[in-house]
């Protein structure tokens, strides 16, 4: 699952371990941070909704389906679960194909990509974020500390 880390350095507001998700249209940044157009940021999945742009990758005990993640999306959001249908599910199901296919403590994002042929598109990317300014030890404190 992605997990918030809780560092304002990095733009992530969210309670350290709190599950993320793509935020919606109808979330803010809550005047937090500002960040490239290119940018798009995570919420954690409670009534608060804090925004994170940098998300980890972490087990979790159990599972959790596509079909879970998207009730406990719709129910943070204060949306009627019954909702949701199976397109809905298929895009839960991208997004946690998508985590899962990292290995656990591997800091992620999503960002905005924009193609202009044939036809201008922008689609939503859920990918590895890389940290070069970072030493080994400075990474394995923020993406892998379990405090």
């Amino acid at each position: 699952m992605l997990v918030a880390i809780n560092n304002k350095e990095f733009n992530c507001f969210s309670d350290k371990g709190d599950w993320l998700y793509i935020a919606s249209k109808k979330d803010t940044k809550k005047r937090l941070f500002r960040s490239p157009s290119y940018l798009y940021y995570f919420v954690s999945l409670n009534p608060e909704r804090m925004p994170s742009e940098i998300g980890v990758v972490k087990k979790i005990i159990g599972e959790i389906t596509a079909r879970e993640l998207a009730e406990l999306d719709y129910t943070s959001r204060k949306e009627d679960i019954s909702l949701l249908n199976e397109d809905a599910f298929k895009e839960y199901e991208w997004f946690l194909e998508k985590v899962n296919a990292q290995p656990e403590h591997t800091p992620m994002a999503v960002t905005w990509f924009e193609k202009t042929l044939p036809k201008k598109e922008k689609e939503l990317r859920v990918h590895k974020k890389f940290f070069t300014g970072l030493t080994k030890d400075e990474k394995k404190e923020v993406f892998e500390d379990e405090n």
